[in-house]
């Protein structure tokens, strides 16, 4: 009896990953993805990247209507010589708003330039800032950003009769693979014992079958963790077919019904992954109090130090903060200084309302991730040091 999934069913379950991560509206921003979006360029026509808000208050009768017609006024004024080629991709972006608002989500984001023969639509389940811009590549810096604030879950349903596998990043659960369990038909040759040690090799066959689903699904969608929902007469051989990459992102177990609904799936995983984010951010200040005589620092002044620098690899603050300071337009260094001149360059410092968003920009220049802190504790361990910190490339 089989282990791992046949040859076909492997085929077909990649080949429906690519199909849902590829179709509008489904929550998945991939680094390949977002690497493919940045890279498009175009010399000649305009690419408009347009990024609106879809909070329950934004689809209320005209708001979302009235606020796109807004950008794209925006866009077009601002066009210069291009303004009847981004009319015609605001056009474009209005039409599948018209023909499909998104049913779920917070936030959606299009990328449309009809030269290079691109128009994509993603949504995210966090609302997304409204804003637009016409440049020469895609503008995927808030996509980024969301990516890097947010957790990527697989989560396993596993049992006889079928398991079931979803994702949950940006705050929502969507359903990605089902797999039917194998029957058992009981000759009249078979005893009572031997349908019970049918029963359980076809368990067993089972949940290494998923155990394979899990390791695909964990690859194809850069899953972070995986939190699991078992029999438990099945969750050991479904922990022990795991590869090790997959086995390493095991975070927790939880209960749930193997028919409930996505919604159910959602509320049943909630807890555990709040759990496991809030573990992470504590981990995460671990490792800057372990290093901070070597390749980490905390406080404000350090930090935004090590930023100017690009010296940063792991960039931690508080999600909830938002702190005066100031910028040198010339070079880009960030201060908490809000006048004068920075002394490092003789600039000129610009003041900006808030020093953590250009903080997060510039630690997504350099490639660095974002470690921002929700949690009670995290934010308690964090205090002892200021409102941000990081862990250190060199």
């Amino acid at each position: 009896m089989s282990t791992t999934l046949a040859p076909d069913d492997r085929d077909a379950l990649l080949a429906e990953l690519r199909r849902r991560t590829t179709k509008p509206g489904f929550h998945f921003l991939s680094a390949d993805h977002l690497q493919r979006l940045n890279e498009a360029q175009s010399t000649s026509a305009p690419i408009v990247s347009l990024y609106m808000e879809l909070t329950p208050e934004a689809r209320l009768g005209t708001t979302w209507e009235t606020t796109f017609k807004d950008l794209c006024e925006r866009a077009v004024s601002d066009a210069g010589e291009q303004k009847k080629a981004v009319q015609a991709e605001c056009d474009r972006i209005g039409e599948a708003l018209a023909n499909g608002l998104p049913r779920t989500g917070r936030g959606v984001a299009f990328f449309a330039c009809e030269a290079l023969g691109l128009f994509e639509q993603l949504g995210t389940a966090i609302a997304l800032p409204n804003e637009v811009h016409v440049t020469d590549n895609p503008y995927v810096r808030p996509l980024a950003r969301v990516r890097d604030e947010n957790d990527r879950f697989v989560i396993a349903l596993v049992s006889a009769h079928k398991s079931r596998f979803f994702f949950a990043q940006i705050g929502l659960v969507e359903e990605v693979y089902e797999l039917e369990g194998q029957e058992l038909f009981v000759t009249d040759f078979a005893s009572k014992d031997q349908r019970q040690d049918m029963k359980a090799d076809m368990k067993r066959a089972q949940a290494r079958r998923s155990a394979h689903a899990c390791n695909l699904i964990a690859q194809s969608l850069e899953a972070r963790h995986v939190i699991h929902s078992a029999t438990t007469d099945m969750e050991a051989d479904f922990l022990d077919g795991l590869d090790q990459a997959t086995r390493q992102r095991v975070a927790a177990s939880f209960s749930c019904d193997i028919n409930a609904t996505s919604a159910e799936v959602s509320d049943a995983a909630g807890d555990v992954q709040r759990e496991v984010e809030a573990r992470e951010e504590l981990e995460t200040l671990g490792k800057v109090q372990e290093l901070l005589s070597s390749r980490a620092v905390a406080g404000l002044d350090d930090t935004l130090d090590m930023l100017n620098q690009q010296r940063v690899m792991t960039l931690v603050v508080d999600d909830a903060e938002t702190i005066p300071g100031g910028i040198d337009p010339t070079s880009g260094m960030l201060t908490t200084q809000t006048e004068g001149t920075y002394e490092a360059t003789g600039g000129a410092v610009r003041a900006v309302n808030d020093l953590v968003e250009l903080m997060l920009d510039k630690a997504m220049e350099q490639g660095a991730t974002l470690e921002l802190v929700r949690s009670k504790a995290a934010r308690e361990a964090l205090r002892e040091h200021g409102p941000a910190a990081a862990l250190l490339r060199f």
